[in-house]
């Protein structure tokens, strides 16, 4: 692996061949349903083992009997010692006793109590973060681990053995867009931005990548029936879950693909259904590329790993 050098957006209207990630291990968190499961099923069609977790035991169960080459792991994300199993079975159902790829998928939407408004008769009450314990401290939780074993395999000095591996943390349009009345939500899903801000310049150290995957409205049970057709018939398109399975895919597969949000838009926006926005580099930007070096300047990525 090369350090981070960005040379522009991910061409997502070519062709790729993933067939060279066959056999390889990857863990999904939240992988029984919706978009997980996608990711799930992606990876299986090419041959890549799958350990996921998720807290939809019968959903869990029901996937693992049906795809072969997958084992699911009950697993609550916010949960430090859940996602410690994970990871240990992951490693113990690979053939190599390796993890290559981690996609940090578990998440939650709900309604918003740091936003809403109880009264004028009544004192604010401490409100319910659930959203942050999971979208948030379950990512880096997730995160956390994925670099233990990342390093672990691969040492922490940059070497023509180390294997490709990939951590994927999920965004959303929240993490770009205006999203009216939700801060949580807004907050976990710029934070993934953040956490691979912070990671890709170093992650070349030990062998590894980190990208975004960023949904739009995809279908799944992360809302209700009736939020979904609310969302319909107010004229969005959108975007499908098999789309975001190609994603995935087409980042694994290109070891040059680091630091990158790939935005899963849908194909009213994208040939494909996903796209790279290129907004996380601030291409021709003179002010603020300056900005980014002095802000590096008291601790540059070439003083090591670890300072």
């Amino acid at each position: 692996m090369q350090s981070y050098k960005h040379a522009g957006p991910v061409d997502c209207t070519v062709d790729f061949d993933p067939s060279h990630l066959k056999g390889k291990t990857a863990i999904v968190t939240g992988g029984a349903n919706g978009l997980g499961e996608a990711y799930v099923r992606s990876l299986v069609a090419i041959g890549v083992k799958v350990c996921f977790g998720d807290l939809d035991i019968e959903g869990g169960m029901k996937l693992e009997e049906e795809l072969q080459g997958t084992k699911f792991i009950r697993c609550d994300t916010s949960n430090w010692d859940d996602q410690v199993q994970l990871f240990k079975e992951a490693a113990s159902f690979s053939q190599t006793g390796k993890i290559a790829y981690v996609i940090a998928n578990a998440g939650i939407h709900r309604p918003d109590e740091v936003y809403l408004y109880s009264s004028n008769d009544q004192e604010p009450q401490k409100p319910e973060l659930s959203v942050i314990d999971v979208n948030i401290c379950g990512s880096l939780y997730t995160t956390k681990l994925a670099l233990h074993y990342f390093m672990k395999q691969n040492g922490q000095n940059p070497s023509s053995v180390q294997e490709d591996t990939c951590l994927i943390l999920i965004g959303s349009g929240a993490a770009f867009l205006d999203v009216p009345r939700a801060p949580q939500y807004c907050a976990s899903k710029w934070a993934m931005r953040g956490v691979m801000h912070s990671l890709r310049r170093t992650a070349f150290y030990y062998g590894s990548r980190v990208n975004v995957i960023s949904p739009w409205y995809v279908k799944t049970k992360i809302l209700s029936e009736e939020a979904f057709a609310h969302v319909s018939n107010a004229g969005v398109q959108f975007a499908e879950a098999e789309d975001a399975g190609q994603c995935l895919l087409r980042i694994l597969s290109d070891k040059n693909i680091n630091g990158h949000s790939i935005f899963v838009s849908g194909r009213k926006w994208a040939s494909r259904g996903y796209m790279d926005l290129d907004l996380e580099d601030f291409s021709g930007n003179a002010l603020i590329q300056e900005m980014q070096e002095d802000q590096m300047r008291p601790a540059p990525v070439s003083k090591g790993l670890f300072i």
